[in-house]
């Protein structure tokens, strides 16, 4: 079995990306978040913001997968099962 990171790019303000860590939390999956204001992480989300074509969270890595909301989701429940089914 193929050991997956995933990946989740979010701000402290925004409730679909708590609601994306809350559903999360739901399962027995594993994921580090990567918050997009802190400073320290500015090449890293410099990079996934210039890859997803624009600055919109939360996105989603599971390599070599990035998850974009209203390109690859348009709910949280659909990123959900998105993910549910690339971690398999």
């Amino acid at each position: 079995m193929i050991k997956r990171e995933l990946k989740i790019y979010t701000s402290k303000n925004c409730m679909y990306c708590d609601k994306l860590k809350d559903g999360l939390d739901k399962t027995e999956l594993k994921y580090v978040v990567i918050d997009v204001d802190d400073p320290k992480n500015n090449n890293e989300v410099t990079k996934i913001y210039s890859f997803a074509g624009e600055p919109v969270i939360p996105i989603i890595t599971i390599q070599p997968h990035v998850l974009v909301p209203k390109k690859s989701f348009n709910t949280i429940d659909e990123a959900l099962e998105l993910i549910e089914f690339l971690m398999k």
